[in-house]
C-alpha cells in the first residue's frame, strides 16, 4: 500500500510574507515564527493551517519547527496543537526541524515530539556532528529517530560519512529528493545505495536551472521547485522502487515556492503520486488468494479497503442480507454482488470466505462454508462457546480445509516488537501481564449499542489481548473471574432506553501453563480512564514492557529494573498512521500464504477455539464464584518472518 502521503507545513515557509520571500528561507523562517509564537493567536491561526491541509485531502503532516518551535512551545502550546490534530484527523509523521545549539535544544526537540506522540525529526543537527555519544544517549532515551535531511551535500558517499557507522537505531536519512536534483545526484542510484538507512523522503520535483539571475535565494541556487513529474527528476521511476522496496516510512510531498501559494500544485502532486503508486504492479509470489466477503456491515469497509491494498488476495465479491450493502460494497470494492450465501458457495472459482456476520451467525456461515468446501477466514469470536467452536475446527480438519480467525491486532508491528523483545530476553523471565480493556460505553458513540452489550466486553473485546497473550504464550489452564452488571439501564444516542443483563464489568485472574500471570480487566462502564484504554503491560524478571493490544502504531515502551521507560523503535514501519491503525488484511494474507506454502497460518481454528474456552470460563467463573479449569490447546504460532 501507499504510505499516505503527508503534508509537510514547511511548504508554507513564505505565507507570512504574502509570498514575497525575498531575503531566502531564513526570513520565512524567522516570520513563521513569529507568526505562531504568541500563544494568544496559536490556537486560531494553527486552525486555520491545519484546517487548509486537510481540505487538500491529506490525513498527514511533518510538522515544520517553525509552527511549533520547542524554544518557544509551552505546554498550552502543545496542548492546543493536539487538540487541533485530533479535531482535523491529522496524524503526524514526523518533526522537520535543524535542531543547532545545545544538547539542550536536542533534548527540549525530543521531549516536543514526545509529548506530540511524534518519534521522527527529519533535518539536520550540529549537536549530533558536535556530541555524538551524547546526543544519542539523548534520542534514546526518548525513544526519537533522527533523519539527516542530505542538503547541501554532493553525494550519497559524503552523506553516509556524515552519518558514519553504528547508531542505525535513532540516526538515519531524510532523503530529499529535490536538493538530489539541485546537487545533480542520481536519485535512483542513491535510493540504491541508501535504502537501508532511510527513514522519510521528502519528494520533491525541481526545474532545470535558471541561466539568469532573478535575486531568489532557492531559484538562484537551483533550486526551483515545482508540481511532480514537470521538473527535471525521474519521480515516477523513483516511486516505483519506492513500492518495490516495500518503504513503509513518511513520503513527505514538499513543495516550497518564494513567490506563490503552492497548494493547488501540492493538491494535484498528491494525485499524481497515488496514479504512478498504484501503476506499480507488484506480483505476489504465488497465485492470490480468491475471497468473497460475507456479511457487509461497519468493518466490511475496513477489510475492503486493506483487502484491496494486497497483491496476494483478488476480490471476487460480497454478500449481505441486505442486496444494497452487497452492491455498496463491490461497487467501491471490486468483484460482483451474490445474492445469497448459496451463490457465494455453489462458485467454484471461490476459494475462500471472509465472514463478516454478526456474532450469532459465526457459526451457521462458517458451517455452511466448510460443509460446501470453501476455506474460511471469520471476524471474532468463533463461536459464542468453546463446544461449537471445536465443532467448526473438527469440522475443518475433517474436510482438510484451512479456519482462520480474527483477531489480527497481535500481528502489528507494535506487537510483534514487544513480542520479539520478549523472546530476546530483554525482561528476563516474563512472569506478570496487565490488560486493560477500558472500552466506554458504547451508546454514547455507536448507533446501534444493544449488540456489543449482549456479547459484553469479554467476547466483543477482551478478545484482542487475550489472542495476543494466548499466542505468545500458550494456552491458560486456569480461570478466576468476578464480575457485574453496574449500570444495567442505557440509553441510545436517539434517546431510546434498553437494559442490559450481560456482565459490563468483568476482572480475571488467568494462569498460563507456562507459568505467566496475567491479571485482565474488562468494561463497558469506564469512560475516563488514567491511562490509555488499551494497555498492556509485562513484567519480568529484570525488566517490564508498556505498550497496547490494539493499534499497529501503538507506542513500545522498555524499562530495565530501576531505570525508567525508553521507548523502543518498531521492528519495521507500519503501513499506516493513527491512533487506531490496524491491518484488516493480515489473517486473510496470512492464510494465502499458509495455502500457497502448506505451512500453518498464524491464525489457526484451534487457537480461536482456546480464546472462547477463556472468555467462557471468566464469564462462568463470575457467575459461578469459583475457579474454572481449561481443557483446550493449540499449536503455537509463529512470529511474523519479519519480525524474527
Amino acid at each position: 500500500m501507499l504510505p499516505a502521503p503527508s503534508f509537510i507545513t514547511a511548504n508554507f515557509v513564505a505565507r507570512p510574507l504574502g509570498y514575497r520571500m525575498e531575503k531566502g528561507w531564513a526570513q520565512g523562517d524567522q516570520a513563521s515564527n513569529d507568526w505562531f509564537a504568541p500563544l494568544a493567536t496559536f490556537e486560531a491561526r494553527f486552525d486555520e493551517m491545519l484546517g487548509e491541509i486537510k481540505a487538500l485531502g491529506f490525513s498527514s503532516i511533518d510538522l515544520w519547527c517553525a509552527h511549533l518551535h520547542w524554544r518557544w512551545a509551552t505546554l498550552e502550546h502543545v496542548a492546543v496543537a493536539k487538540s487541533l490534530l485530533a479535531k482535523h484527523d491529522l496524524a503526524v509523521r514526523s518533526y522537520a526541524a535543524w535542531v543547532y545549539g545545545s544538547l539542550a535544544d536536542l533534548h527540549g526537540a525530543c521531549r516536543l515530539c514526545a509529548d506530540l506522540g511524534v518519534f521522527l525529526i527529519a533535518g539536520q543537527s550540529d549537536v549530533l556532528l558536535r556530541e555524538r555519544a551524547a546526543a544519542v544517549a539523548i534520542l534514546r532515551e526518548h525513544g526519537v529517530a533522527y533523519a539527516w535531511e542530505n542538503h547541501p551535500e554532493k553525494s550519497a558517499a559524503e552523506l553516509l560519512a556524515i552519518l558514519g557507522p553504528g547508531d542505525e537505531d535513532v540516526i538515519g536519512i531524510a532523503l530529499d529528493t529535490g536538493w538530489c536534483g539541485t546537487e545533480d545526484w542520481d536519485i535512483l542510484a542513491a535510493w540504491r545505495e541508501l535504502a537501508p538507512r532511510v527513514r522519510a523522503v521528502h519528494i520533491k520535483d525541481v526545474k532545470a536551472r535558471r541561466t539568469e539571475k532573478t535575486g531568489l535565494e532557492f531559484i538562484d541556487r537551483g533550486h526551483e521547485t515545482c508540481r511532480l513529474g514537470e521538473g527535471k527528476l525521474p519521480l515516477q521511476e523513483f516511486v516505483s522502487l519506492l513500492k518495490q522496496s516495500g518503504f513503509r516510512g513518511p513520503i513527505s510531498l514538499e513543495h516550497e515556492p518564494e513567490l506563490y501559494d503552492p497548494r493547488e500544485e501540492i493538491r494535484a502532486s498528491r494525485e499524481t503520486i497515488k496514479r504512478w503508486w498504484q501503476a506499480v504492479e507488484i506480483k505476489a509470489e504465488a497465485p492470490p488468494l480468491k475471497v468473497v466477503v460475507v456479511g457487509c456491515g461497519n468493518i466490511a469497509g475496513q477489510y475492503g479497503e486493506a483487502l484491496g491494498r494486497c497483491p496476494e488476495i483478488k476480490i471476487l465479491g460480497a454478500q449481505d442480507l441486505d442486496p444494497a450493502r452487497a452492491q455498496a460494497w463491490v461497487a467501491k470494492h471490486g468483484g460482483r454482488a451474490y445474492v445469497t450465501l448459496d451463490e457465494v458457495l455453489a462458485d467454484p472459482s471461490v476459494e475462500a470466505v471472509v465472514n463478516l456476520t454478526i456474532q450469532n451467525a459465526h457459526v451457521e456461515v462458517v458451517t455452511k462454508c466448510l460443509e460446501a468446501g470453501k476455506h474460511v477466514h471469520s471476524e471474532k469470536p468463533l463461536a459464542p462457546t468453546y463446544a461449537e467452536a471445536k465443532k467448526l475446527v473438527d469440522l475443518a480438519a475433517a474436510k482438510n480445509l484451512r479456519l482462520s480467525c480474527a483477531p489480527v491486532t497481535w500481528l502489528g508491528e507494535a506487537q510483534q516488537t514487544t513480542w520479539k523483545l520478549i523472546r530476546d530476553g530483554r525482561i528476563g523471565t516474563p512472569r506478570v501481564a496487565y490488560a486493560t480493556v477500558d472500552w466506554g460505553r458504547i451508546e454514547s458513540w455507536h448507533p446501534n449499542p444493544a449488540p456489543f452489550y449482549a456479547a459484553g466486553p469479554v467476547f466483543d473485546v477482551a478478545v484482542y489481548s487475550l489472542s495476543l497473550l494466548t499466542a505468545w504464550f500458550g494456552p491458560v489452564k486456569k480461570v478466576t473471574a468476578g464480575g457485574k452488571v453496574l449500570l444495567p439501564d442505557r440509553v441510545t444516542k436517539d434517546g431510546k432506553p434498553f437494559r442490559i443483563t450481560t456482565e459490563d464489568w468483568l476482572g480475571a485472574v488467568l494462569e498460563f501453563s507456562g507459568g505467566l500471570l496475567v491479571r485482565l480487566t474488562a468494561n463497558m462502564y469506564v469512560m475516563n480512564p488514567t491511562q490509555w484504554q488499551a494497555t498492556l503491560d509485562f513484567h519480568g524478571d529484570t525488566g517490564s514492557i508498556n505498550t497496547e493490544w490494539f493499534a499497529a502504531t501503538a507506542p513500545v515502551r522498555f524499562c530495565a529494573n530501576g531505570g525508567k521507560y525508553q521507548r523502543i523503535p518498531l521492528v519495521r514501519e507500519s503501513a499506516g498512521t493513527g491512533r487506531w491503525y490496524v491491518d484488516w488484511a493480515a489473517g486473510v494474507v496470512g492464510l494465502w500464504r499458509g495455502l500457497r506454502t502448506n505451512e500453518p497460518h498464524p491464525t489457526g481454528g484451534a487457537h480461536a477455539a482456546h480464546v472462547v474456552e477463556v472468555m467462557e470460563a471468566v464469564h462462568t467463573s463470575a457467575r459461578e464464584g469459583r475457579a474454572i479449569l481449561l481443557v483446550s490447546t493449540f499449536p503455537a504460532p509463529p512470529p511474523q518472518d519479519w519480525a524474527e
